[in-house]
């Protein structure tokens, strides 16, 4: 056989010994530039939706529901001052953070940092004024405890804008190197999102933070069974290009997850998730690397979409966490209680480095794990060269399950609990609630100085 032929069919060989799944080389995929840090629980729209409400009860309800972080406000003003002001004054007392959004004060509506990381084309003072901007910024924030960075876009998908979004970032790095670029969009949606992810995530300032949003459960989606399944593993594939986009980058990214309902007319576009379904998502996001969990959306209220002649052509309805008066849905209780659970969780995570997360349809080679059952997700964490802890996510929403595990290590525990769970022949069962995650430590005898 000739020498050309001879290497194809030994690479040939080579591809179909990877086994039964869709293997990948664990040792290829390194770890994340920055550990995970501590978990970001926040919310958006804390203060109503179409119409502002931030009273004392208001403030109550918000502070009882176990957030760090709220963000994105409407354009009021009250007795001279801005809702913005107001809530960034409730998260000084309460230590809370928030990410700014408006412009500095005395610069017009249209000097927002967003507005600047959308110009194109740049005039030759775009670098100066912009620098100008965020130093206003800055110096207008400054004292406030509750100052967590800079919100500099909202779904800016042109590629035209990445120009003027890697000047702002830069500017930012700049000037203030203590708080982060905040961005939210769905990263399938940019035009290039290698582009955008070059433009964004750059070196010189603390690592820059992308919000990835992405809602599955439409009205038509079921409770159960194999819809339900496409629709996480869609959610999933989404997960895995934001960290593949992060890897070998300066950054982090947060998960925007879904638990409005929204009726556009009288369709029900998007139908409220199940506290199970809630968790899920979290779940999904954590396993692929997540450093937050924003919910969308805190608040409920009407929507009105408009033509360009200004003539109202649909109106949506949203329901949040609480109700367009201020009280809370069944959803606040299921995230309240979920984030206590992850108020537990991230001290745990927060020194970790993320490996790589997977499924067991897209088998990974790793350090922890050589076999698995079905529906079932997993996060490698670790050292910046080991894989110490293993994330596991049930995604069956609508039953618990005690999984099977088939692992590398002598000894595996519970990192939240600290029990040690049994492995007989080299396999563990682990008890998942519907739509629950478990964080695990796997070693040996000796990793584990017994």
């Amino acid at each position: 056989m000739r020498p050309d032929r001879l290497w194809l069919l030994a690479a040939l060989l080579i591809a179909l010994g990877c086994g039964r799944w869709n293997t990948v080389d664990g040792a290829a995929a390194a770890a994340s530039r920055v550990p995970v840090g501590k978990l970001v629980v926040g919310a958006w729209l804390p203060a109503g939706l179409d119409r502002y409400r931030f009273s004392a009860e208001d403030q109550a309800l918000l502070g009882e529901l176990g957030l760090n972080q709220i963000e994105w406000l409407q354009r009021a003003e009250l007795d001279g001052e801005t809702a913005e002001a107001r809530a960034m004054a409730w998260c000084n007392e309460h230590g809370v953070q928030m990410p700014v959004f408006y412009e500095p004060r005395g610069y017009t509506p249209y000097d927002k940092l967003q507005n600047w990381a959308t110009r194109s084309p740049l005039d030759e003072d775009f670098v100066e004024s912009v620098g100008q901007r965020v130093a206003a910024l800055k110096s207008q924030w400054e004292g406030a405890p509750g100052f967590q960075g800079y919100l500099v876009g909202h779904e800016d998908y042109r590629s035209e804008y990445y120009q003027a979004l890697a000047e702002v970032v830069a500017a930012l790095g700049k000037v203030d190197s203590l708080r982060p670029a905040l961005t939210v969009g769905r990263l399938d949606h940019y035009s290039d999102s290698h582009a955008f992810a070059e433009a964004f995530f750059q070196e010189g300032g603390p690592p820059p933070i992308f919000q990835h949003e992405h809602y599955v459960f439409r009205g038509e989606v079921p409770s159960a069974g194999a819809a339900l399944q496409r629709k996480l593993s869609a959610l999933v594939s989404g997960y895995d290009q934001v960290a593949a986009h992060l890897k070998g980058r300066w950054g982090r990214w947060h998960a925007v997850v879904q638990v409005q309902s929204e009726v556009r007319g009288t369709k029900i576009y998007y139908r409220k998730p199940s506290a199970a379904e809630i968790s899920v998502q979290v779940g999904l996001a954590l396993t692929r690397g997540a450093a937050g969990i924003v919910y969308f959306l805190y608040s409920s209220g009407i929507e009105q979409v408009r033509d360009d002649r200004g003539q109202v052509v649909q109106t949506r309805f949203y329901e949040g966490l609480v109700d367009r008066d201020g009280a809370p849905t069944a959803s606040y209780t299921a995230v309240q209680e979920l984030n206590r659970q992850l108020e537990v969780l991230s001290p745990l995570l927060a020194g970790l480095y993320f490996h790589r997360g997977f499924g067991a349809g897209a088998w990974v080679d790793n350090d922890l794990l050589s076999s698995v059952g079905e529906d079932l997700e997993f996060g490698l964490f670790g050292d910046k060269v080991q894989q110490t802890h293993l994330l596991v996510v049930n995604r069956r929403t609508w039953e618990p399950r005690s999984a099977v595990l088939e692992v590398k290590g002598e000894q595996v525990s519970d990192a939240v609990t600290g029990e040690v769970l049994v492995v007989e022949d080299g396999a563990v069962a682990v008890d998942l609630a519907a739509g629950g995650f478990r964080l695990l430590v796997v070693g040996s005898d000796v990793d584990r100085g017994s």
